[in-house]
């Protein structure tokens, strides 16, 4: 009669056995904490500090006896920036912090964010044609933010992370599993990183990075692996990104105030995904979409890139609002790149205010040029012409004015006076010739006094009374002092008039003089510059290279390690080892030289431990080896009654099996002293 064993309703419930048994070493807390402390150690390969020293050398270097750090605060007037000094240490600091990152990278970078269960993982996971990459468990591993460089010239997939440190370290790509376990053991791998970098290869997303997010669920308390809440891990990635592909769990039917204000954070293109739409239908799917859809094109008209409904199980778009296939999301989310990564788009900075510079200089100095030619130089020449013609006018002015009212009034009136003084000359002349008459004519011609001297007398009186009339003339005689004072005052006005047309015309000359100078300044600036720059940029590019060769991550694994051998490890009794034999899977069937199964070598070495081990992960106890042996077999064959129970409790069926040779569990036990347990077990079962 079969032995029939009686039911445990909490024995093996839901459990589905295997023969195939994969498992993640970093289930162990023991390799978990090894690993931990390898991230911890690790120390920088590259030193930032002499990224510093040779931009510090690069500002003292000298060209012409002057460096940069001296020739910019004492020519700062010229500059265009006047704190391109300052500026310049502040970009050089941005690009050291920049460059330490480590994340930089040209593609575009897409932030994958939303609420919690909205299938964030699972969405990338499918897209990349990576299965399994990212966990899905309730600890997901975007806990840590996490990029996925996707490209065509990966070959494979690889995984580096930062630890608090700021050092890069490589990483296994398992390691992305441990961050899903660590509630299950109790170390939080995520607590000694920063961040994580996977890279994929992809040839159809091929220069596009996604940013993993831990799901936002608008809680103040942090996680207990970084010490940060969802809302700022999220926040930090949001703020990185060139697009955002928001994700929604469509059994919530439509985006909440959390989502739209989260969503509000992000500047750049969107796409808004519902996902497991597979859960609603089509009909149901495009309702939701075309709901959600009046609300978000009202808060943001012009980023939306798309809304659809999407089911990442079946791998399928049940509804797109604006027509598009994911291939075409990827492409218009490519478009919105920039093209440079953070350490270029720093170095470019600086590499700009230089340019900024020196072409304000060759402005500057095409200005003055055109102003000397067009405004200086002729104003110049105009003021000059306007000098000596004024000089030239003055003297002849005044020449005229001294003659006129100097020279020639004084000649008019000593003419005048000549004219009376010859008039009483001849009159006096003639006076005495009459008088020699009368003479004569008191001896001889007396008759001569009764006819001339009455007509004589009457010339001489008419000649004094013209004289009186012309006297009588109104008119002003100004004195030889009072002329020479209106003559100096008039030379003194044309002097100042004079003196005018010469200091515009020394200004014009000195504003020529000036614009020649300042050219001159513009062009050694222009010089000196453009010299400062090529040395700095050098310098700077130079930094870079060595800094990025340096920069090698640390290796926290050993490159020459093989997977264990799981017989080789149970008989050894290392459990260590033993859990790694199971990253590549073992299949239960496979038996060792002695015919033993993994499960049956464990329980033949009684190791509770590897094989409770093998039970917790669903092994199938049933499964016979070469022998012709199952688990409980080998255990009643030992007399492992801790064992028995065991595997008794994972599967009471066990019970009743028999060996391939037909032996039942009881012709087991009588083999040994063992038989009179196993009796009381068999009463016990029935």
């Amino acid at each position: 009669m079969a032995l029939a064993r009686k039911t445990n309703p909490q024995a093996g419930r839901n459990a589905v056995k295997r023969q195939v048994i994969k498992v993640n070493p970093y289930e162990n807390p023991e390799n978990v904490m090894e690993l931990m402390a390898k991230i911890s150690s690790a120390t920088a390969s590259a030193d930032m500090d002499q990224f510093g020293e040779r931009l510090d050398t690069a500002f003292c270097q000298e060209i012409e006896g002057m460096s940069l750090s001296d020739y910019l605060p004492q020519y700062r007037s010229l500059l265009l920036n006047g704190d391109f000094l300052a500026d310049l240490r502040t970009l050089c600091k941005n690009l050291s912090i920049t460059l330490g990152a480590h994340e930089n990278t040209k593609h575009t970078q897409i932030v994958v964010a939303g609420g919690f269960s909205s299938g964030k993982s699972s969405f990338l996971n499918r897209l990349t044609n990576s299965a399994n990459l990212l966990p899905t468990g309730v600890e997901p591993v975007s806990v840590v933010k996490t990029y996925l460089y996707c490209s065509g010239n990966n070959r494979s997939v690889s995984v580096r992370g930062v630890n608090l440190k700021n050092v890069l370290v490589d990483l296994e790509p398992g390691v992305l599993q441990a961050i899903q376990h660590a509630k299950q053991s109790h170390v939080f791998l995520a607590s000694v990183l920063e961040k994580l970098f996977v890279e994929i290869p992809s040839k159809d997303l091929d220069g596009l990075v996604f940013i993993d997010t831990p799901g936002y669920n608008n809680s103040d308390r942090a996680n207990q692996s970084n010490g940060k809440t969802d809302r700022e891990t999220a926040m930090e990635a949001l703020s990185e990104g060139n697009v955002l592909f928001w994700l929604v769990d469509c059994e919530r039917g439509t985006t909440v105030a959390d989502d739209i204000e989260m969503i509000k954070q992000f500047e750049g293109k969107k796409v808004i995904i519902f996902n497991k739409a597979d859960k609603k239908g089509k009909q149901e799917a495009v309702q939701i979409v075309n709901n959600a859809a009046r609300t978000l094109l009202q808060e943001f008209p012009e980023d939306i890139i798309d809304i659809l409904a999407l089911s990442t199980l079946d791998n399928m778009i049940y509804y797109s609002y604006n027509k598009k296939t994911m291939g075409q999301i990827i492409q218009e989310a490519k478009q919105s790149g920039n093209g440079d990564n953070g350490n270029m788009l720093w170095r470019n900075a600086i590499e700009d205010i230089f340019d900024q510079e020196i072409g304000a200089c060759e402005v500057t100095i095409q200005s003055l040029k055109k102003e000397y030619k067009e405004e200086l130089l002729p104003e110049k020449e105009e003021c000059h012409t306007d000098y000596q013609n004024s000089k030239e006018i003055s003297d002849i002015q005044i020449k005229e004015l001294r003659e006129v009212c100097q020279e020639s009034y004084t000649e008019v009136f000593n003419t005048m006076k000549k004219y009376e003084d010859s008039n009483y000359f001849a009159l006096n002349q003639f006076s005495e010739f009459i008088g020699e008459m009368y003479a004569w004519d008191n001896t001889e011609h007396t008759c001569w006094e009764n006819t001339l001297t009455p007509k004589i007398n009457e010339g001489a009186r008419q000649n004094k009374f013209g004289w009186n009339r012309y006297n009588a003339i109104n008119y002003e005689y100004y004195e030889a002092d009072y002329r020479k004072e209106l003559v100096d005052w008039f030379e003194s006005m044309e002097q100042q008039r004079i003196e005018f047309f010469e200091n515009s015309y020394n200004k014009a000359c000195q504003d020529c003089e000036d614009n020649l100078e300042r050219q001159q300044a513009e062009k050694e600036m222009h010089q000196r510059m453009s010299a400062y720059k090529n040395l700095f940029m050098k310098a700077l590019d130079e930094a870079i290279r060595t800094y990025q060769r340096q920069n090698k991550a640390k290796k926290v694994y050993d490159d020459a390690y093989v997977v264990p051998n799981v017989f080789e490890s149970i008989q050894k009794e290392d459990y260590k080892a033993f859990l790694r034999s199971f990253e590549n899977g073992v299949d239960l069937a496979v038996c060792n030289p002695n015919g033993y199964s993994p499960l049956t070598l464990a329980v033949q070495m009684g190791n509770n431990e590897m094989v409770k081990f093998m039970l917790d992960h669903d092994a199938d106890p049933s499964i016979k080896d070469r022998r012709g042996y199952n688990a409980f077999h080998t255990a009643v064959e030992n007399q492992y009654r801790d064992i028995c129970k065991m595997l008794l409790d994972a599967d009471p069926d066990l019970i009743a099996t028999k060996t391939e040779k037909g032996e039942t569990i009881e012709e087991l036990a009588r083999k040994q002293t063992f038989s009179k347990w196993i009796e009381q077990e068999i009463k016990n079962a029935f």
